[in-house]
């Protein structure tokens, strides 16, 4: 998209008006509509500052196209929408409106009889031009006085019920916006909003005389008509004028509509239209949330939670959970209506009908009575209603997720138990467990309803895994694992609900007590079936298992020496989802090897050529990223200063490969490996400032002894017998200390340069901006200064000294070159340009290459510093930075590409650029 705080310069100022004038040519067409909508975003950005003032000073074309297009009798429908468009938005300002009605455009363009009689209001476009102008207009008096003069209120009532929704919607939300954008009050004396003044009365009531009054009263007598309505849609658009409106309405406003509105919504709830359920329960919803609420309003969602439809009185229940100060005995309705179907069908008590009289002593005997006998009739009317729903399949599934999803919400802390029980026996019944012989009286049917069904399973396994933090929980950890083993032991089991089931045990495995009183069932019934499931034919299964063994790790349930036997069989699966996860798993399994002893040790040092293995030869990316991560947890479990010279050898291969993947994420994840790296190598100077000195450093003969410095591979010119620097700082005794030239060299021989280096020469922008923020980082660090051009310190002059072999790589091309423009060329030979030939031969091959690097001077390797400091790297940080559409995706462009496409309007397909 174009940036909307975009600033006109002084060559789209030149173009704006050509394309003004091809787009006011009714000869001239446009391929699509797209550019003239990025035109649009465009100059509504350009209008934010001075509402457009300084945009129609300097472009006055803007009017002469508007008035070219809209005096027009047949103006292309496209061109017209987005002429009232602009209209509407250059009129949001007075000085643009009163430009505008000066030509007389304003009238003649919204004239909507005008665009019938033309034909073209048939057209959504128009309309939806029309409102959208009207609306961006609606900023000040003199646009409401001009809308209220030309009649604009009625077309708008009549676009509210277009058979285009997107026209009604729109239309919907302008006549919102003039109901809230001049409010009425009930303050003690007259306020001003918009440029518009309310006279009070005496009593302080509202004043109905100004231009504002007669357009809201217009628009609330035909609210008020069409709640009344015999057409549905009109009724429809009333509720949802209603439900966009109220939020925004202030005291006065509220009050008003209230009032009005009222009535009509008796009707309609007592009325019982299933249609309707879903918008009377957001009017009344937004009513609820917007100010006080009243009794009338507490009866009318009262009674809508009496629907006589189950699914919607839930339906109204769970809308009305969330509400902060919802009234006792609404709260109590909404229980009831939730929890009622999962008692019917599972049989487990959850509802006190009783609670009114147990709290409630001033009644008498006799009204007691009354009100058991009616609550009697009332309950048995609502479970036949409730039974004849949940005898549907449809209705029955449907309902009872709603319930289920919604139950945890309602239900006290104390009563948490039932609930967990009444769960625990609906999953039971899901899953086959309970006969509908032995179901509740007259809920068989429905309890048959629920067998087999994967949906009312997810909805449970997620309200049992809620559950878990409940009172008590603890003492039914068991019991709720024993009704999860039986989800894993059944082969019909959907994979979702075994994925389900995986969450929802571990989450009661982690809320135990005493985990060594499960280890016979963890290992006598669990492990088993997991090893069964490992051998499913569904990928989707086998993946959810792998991530649950990987879980089973970190809690410590199960000894990871168990597990991770299965996990390396895993490695070799088929599907490169179940591969990523198992090598994900073993990652999690890498900090517990410390504590796990040499059988642990055994089995790591198994996966590790293995998951290498991967890295090298498989053939999908999602397992090649995950070994990558792996490699990072690796190197966070097993410090450089603790490994072996094969860990580094291990480090060297995974930078090697990682770097050169075909993956973009896997040369990111690559790059961030060679971050830690960095960190460990270079501990505590990488967060100095860019560009500042490195502190001195104290060097002794025992640094960097781990990381690999005899590869032969690797060139760099450090001996033991170099003197050390002047020490000007005693570091303390725990801080760890290492030379930065000792450093960088362990940097080198690990191949951390190289992979950087690969990835700054990237193809894909986000490796390569990841490499250049670490060269920076790097270079600041350990060569904070360009070699030659001041006097460098003794550490400095080491530094120098650490080289690497670019030999073979295909960006040394472009690194000698930038070396020799750096060197300005100081070692040409005959005077002829070497700099070119030497970039020239090495483009040719790598023998050639080795030739001219040798002659050159740089023999077989090239300073690390020098290097560094040639390549420009802010230069280049400030180039990747920027989005890739950064010069086709510009005001300038668009201009350029909507003169290409009307002059190339003969040709059969236009490209244009900047989409």
């Amino acid at each position: 998209m174009i940036p909307p705080n975009c600033v006109m310069d002084s060559e789209c100022m030149l173009l704006l008006p050509r394309v003004c004038a091809v787009l006011a040519d009714p000869r001239q067409s446009l391929p699509d509509d797209t550019s003239l909508e990025k035109l649009l975003d465009w100059l509504t950005g350009l209008t934010k500052e001075d509402h457009g003032q300084a945009l129609l000073e300097s472009c006055p074309c803007l009017l002469d196209y508007i008035s070219t297009v809209c005096l027009d009798k047949t103006p292309d429908p496209s061109m017209l929408s987005f002429s009232l468009k602009l209209s509407g938005l250059l009129a949001a300002s007075q000085h643009g409106f009163s430009l505008l009605q000066d030509r007389s455009v304003l009238g003649v363009a919204y004239d909507s009889e005008r665009w019938k009689g033309a034909g073209l209001w048939e057209d959504p476009s128009v309309r939806i031009g029309w409102i959208h102008g009207v609306n961006n207009m609606l900023q000040h008096a003199l646009a409401l006085h001009f809308l209220e003069q030309a009649g604009l209120t009625k077309p708008i009532l009549q676009l509210q019920t277009d058979p285009s929704l997107f026209v009604a919607l729109a239309a919907n939300h302008l006549l919102a916006h003039l109901l809230t954008f001049h409010q009425p009050t009930t303050a003690s004396h007259t306020t001003q909003r918009n440029g518009l003044s309310r006279p009070l009365s005496e009593e302080g009531e509202l004043v109905e005389t100004t231009q504002a009054s007669s357009v809201t009263m217009e628009i609330l007598r035909h609210l008020e008509n069409s709640l009344v309505s015999d057409n549905h849609t009109q009724v429809l658009q009333g509720l949802r004028l209603l439900s966009v409106t109220l939020p925004q309405a202030e005291a006065a406003l509220r009050e008003l509509l209230m009032s009005r509105v009222l009535r009509p919504l008796e009707g309609l709830v007592l009325a019982g239209r299933r249609d309707l359920t879903q918008p009377l329960m957001d009017v009344l919803l937004a009513a609820y949330r917007s100010g006080p609420c009243d009794s009338r309003l507490v009866f009318l969602m009262t009674s809508m939670l009496n629907s006589q439809n189950s699914s919607d009185a839930a339906l109204c229940a769970a809308a009305t959970l969330p509400l902060d100060t919802c009234p006792p005995d609404l709260r109590e309705k909404v229980a009831a209506v939730l929890l009622e179907p999962l008692q019917a069908i599972t049989g487990v008590s959850l509802l006190d009908r009783h609670n009114d009289q147990q709290t409630d002593h001033r009644r008498t005997d006799q009204q007691t009575d009354q009100m058991d006998s009616d609550q009697d009739k009332q309950w048995d009317g609502v479970s036949s209603v409730l039974l004849d729903h949940l005898n549907k399949k449809s209705s029955c599934i449907s309902l009872i997720c709603l319930c289920v999803s919604n139950t945890l919400a309602v239900v006290h802390t104390e009563s948490c138990a039932s609930v967990l029980h009444a769960v625990m026996a609906l999953l039971n019944i899901c899953n086959g467990q309970s006969s509908p012989s032995t179901a509740v009286i007259g809920y068989s049917k429905a309890i048959t309803n629920l067998i087999g069904c994967s949906k009312v399973q997810r909805c449970g396994l997620d309200a049992l895994a809620s559950l878990s933090t409940c009172s008590g929980a603890v003492d039914l950890v068991t019991d709720v694992l024993r009704v999860l083993l039986q989800y894993l032991h059944n082969p019909d089991s959907d994979a979702t609900v075994v994925q389900k089931s995986y969450q929802a045990m571990l989450r009661w495995l982690n809320i135990s007590t005493e985990p060594l009183y499960l280890t016979p069932l963890v290992g006598q019934d669990l492990l088993p079936v997991l090893k069964k499931r490992m051998c499913d034919v569904r990928w989707e299964v086998r993946d959810s298992t792998v991530e649950f063994l990987g879980h089973l790790c970190v809690s410590g349930v199960v000894s990871s020496c168990t597990i991770t036997p299965i996990l390396l069989e895993a490695l070799s699966d088929q599907q490169s989802y179940v591969r990523a996860s198992a090598i994900s798993a073993l990652a999690k399994s890498l900090p517990l090897s410390g504590q796990q002893g040499a059988a642990q040790d055994h089995v790591e040092k198994e996966a590790v050529p293995r998951v290498l293995h991967i890295l090298s030869q498989d053939s999908e990316g999602f397992a090649r990223r995950a070994v990558v991560q792996f490699f990072i947890t690796w190197l966070k479990t097993h410090p450089l200063s603790s490994s072996s010279s094969s860990s580094s050898a291990v480090l060297r291969s995974v930078l090697s490969l990682g770097s050169v993947d075909l993956d973009w994420e896997v040369k990111c994840h690559t790059l961030e490996l060679v971050d830690l790296l960095m960190q460990e190598t270079l501990p505590g100077q990488l967060g100095s400032e860019p560009g500042s000195a490195p502190p001195p450093y104290a060097v002794s003969l025992s640094y960097g002894g781990s990381l690999g410095t005899n590869n032969p591979t690797h060139t760099h010119s450090l001996t033991s017998s170099l003197p050390p620097p002047p020490l000007t700082r005693t570091p303390a005794p725990t801080e760890p200390i290492t030379a930065p030239h000792l450093g960088l060299s362990g940097l080198v021989n690990l191949g951390v340069i190289t992979a950087l280096l690969n990835g700054l020469f990237d193809c894909d922008r986000p490796v390569a901006l990841k490499a250049c923020s670490l060269l920076l980082r790097l270079r600041n660090t350990v060569c904070p200064r360009p070699l030659g051009q001041v006097a460098v310190a003794t550490d400095n002059t080491t530094v120098s000294e650490v080289m690497f072999d670019l030999s073979g790589q295909v960006w040394a091309p472009e690194v000698i070159l930038r070396l020799a423009e750096k060197r300005e060329c100081d070692w040409a030979e005959d005077g002829e340009g070497v700099c070119d030939r030497l970039v020239g031969n090495c483009g040719s091959s790598s023998e050639a290459c080795g030739r001219w690097t040798e002659r050159s001077g740089c023999g077989g390797g090239i300073g690390v510093c020098e290097v560094l400091w040639s390549l420009g790297l802010e230069e280049r940080q400030s180039v990747l930075s920027r989005s890739s559409d950064h010069v086709q995706n510009s005001p300038l462009s668009l201009l350029q590409d909507i003169l290409t496409a009307t002059r190339a309007a003969d040709i059969e397909e236009v490209i244009v650029d900047c989409y």
